[in-house]
Formats: structure tokens, sequence, C-alpha cells
């Protein structure tokens, strides 16, 4: 059962096959509990959260999703009755996501990595509880326009794609509190993203980008900005009063030639005083970062 550690198949195959051969149940976290697999990180879970834990199973689609039974305490119960669910389907073969998502109003946290998606249905907006999205590792060109408009996400990760160009619509989001864009093509960001006034993190690493908009340096930033590995020669100079650390390694940034309270800022580590991964609730697997990248779906 998934609550323990999951019967994973070498083979594709769908989610309602996977529901009808094998009892799915809900995960709850516990202080001190070990996620049971190697593909889900557990750092945004806290005590008594539940999750759906489909990762790595090879799944091919999510069709049933909206009426999915799942074993929560010993009784079966629509998977879409869980308040504050935490859904998990990294590194499996999914393509495209059924329109029922939108029926999954009491989804918070929807974790979609490692799998084939170019596109996702504008039916995801229409889930009204979610506040994170994450889609590392998929086949993006383009964060899809209807995302934008989905103003109350915290969470945006749309790291390791094949993205070019960031709109200015990005300025729409202004709850974002952590914003992921690492490891895309993108040379320009737009001056909107200085209406990003609530981020804690912000990675815009291993991309194109050659500068950073003036105005991005008004935002205060509280644990980490992250521009690593882009051909960046100067920093905004209002960042040198934020918060954060300042990642710039592999960037044509000469620290010598930073002001002294911005030469302060430029550390790989996060400021004294952010989230201490000693007080995550579920604890990660060993060697969690190898065995994702080892055991993505080919």
């Amino acid at each position: 059962m998934l609550g323990a550690m999951a019967p994973h198949t070498s083979r594709a195959i769908s989610l309602e096959d996977y529901a009808r051969a094998n009892a799915i149940e809900v995960f709850v976290a516990r202080k001190g509990a070990v996620m049971p697999n190697p593909y889900d990180s557990p750092g945004h879970l806290q005590e008594g959260t539940k999750a759906l834990l489909l990762s790595g199973l090879n799944l091919t689609d999510l069709k049933g999703i909206s009426t999915l039974l799942v074993e929560d305490g010993g009784r079966k119960v629509p998977a879409a009755s869980i308040k504050g669910l935490h859904l998990y389907v990294n590194n499996n073969r999914l393509q495209e996501l059924p329109d029922e998502m939108g029926a999954l109003d009491n989804v918070e946290f929807f974790y979609c990595e490692y799998n084939e998606l170019s596109t996702l249905p504008r039916a995801l907006a229409e889930m009204d509880g979610l506040i994170a999205m994450y889609f590392t590792g998929n086949r993006f060109t383009e964060i899809p326009p209807f995302v934008y408009g989905m103003s109350r996400l915290t969470k945006l990760q749309f790291s390791k794609n094949q993205i070019k160009v960031l709109p200015p619509d990005i300025g729409r989001m202004k709850e974002l509190r952590h914003f992921n864009i690492a490891g895309n093509q993108i040379a320009v960001l737009p001056d909107s993203i200085a209406n990003l006034t609530k981020l804690r993190v912000c990675d815009v690493s291993d991309n194109r980008l050659t500068a950073l908009p003036e105005g991005f340096g008004r935002v205060q930033i509280v644990n980490q900005l992250r521009v690593r590995n882009n051909p960046l020669t100067a920093l905004p100079a209002g960042f040198a009063t934020m918060r954060a650390t300042i990642d710039i390694t592999g960037t044509n940034i000469d620290p010598e030639k930073l002001s002294p309270e911005m030469r302060a800022r430029i550390s790989t580590e996060k400021p004294p005083g952010s989230k201490d991964p000693a007080a995550m609730v579920v604890l990660k697997p060993e060697k969690l970062d190898k065995v994702k990248a080892d055991k993505r779906p080919r």
C-alpha cells in the first residue's frame, strides 16, 4: 500500500488500472517519519498533513483521479474529499493532465515533476484550494498563459524545461513566495518581476540572463536569490539592502567590484533564521536527489 511502500511496476499503466490492482493508502505526515518513496520531497508536509503518493508508478494518465477511492484511517473515501491534500505524481510518464483535475478543490500542493508534459489544462485554475504547483523536468517551452491568472499561488516551479520567454504577466502573481525557473533558456526578465514583493526564494539559475531589471532590486527577498550560471556582470543596486543571500556562482560578476553592502549578501547559504532542515516533520530517504535522477522514467 502507498502509505508504506508503493508497489512499483516497470510497465506503463493507467491510474484506473493501477487502482483496480492495488490499494492506495493516504500517507499522513508524522514527526520523524521517513518519506516512503525516493521521488517525493517532504519539505512542505506539516504534522497531520495528508498526501497522496502516486509517484514513480509509470503512470501514463490520471483519468479517474477526481473519483479515485483511497484508504484513509481504515476507511475508503474519495481522494477529492480529503482537505488540504498534497498530491504527488512525480516521475511518471504523463503527457497530459485530464480536465477533471479541476474538481480537486481540496488539493493544496500539486507536484508533477519529471513527466512529459508540454501543456496544462485550463481546469487547473478551477482548483480553488491550490496554492503550489511544481513542474520541474517536463517539456514546457512556455508557462501556459492562464497560469499567470492564478493569483492565489504562493509557490510556482517550472525549472529544467525549455522555456525561452518569461512574459510581463508574471507580475500579476503578487502572492508568490517561491519562484523557480532555473534551468531554462530565458535571456530577459521582464520589469514586472519587481511586482513580486513577497518573494522569499527566487531561483533563475542556469538561464541566459545578461542583466537583471533595476526595479527588481526593490524586492526585499527574504531567504535566497539564486542567479548561478548566468552571464551576468552586475546586480541591481537595491539588492544590497535585502535580507536574502545571493548565490552568484558561475556568473561573470566580480565580487571585488561590488559595494561592501552588496558583497556582504553574496553567499551560497541561506541567511541565519531561514527554515531549519532539522525542523522538517517528515524526513527524506537517503540519497533522495541521486535516486530521483537515476530512476527518472525514460
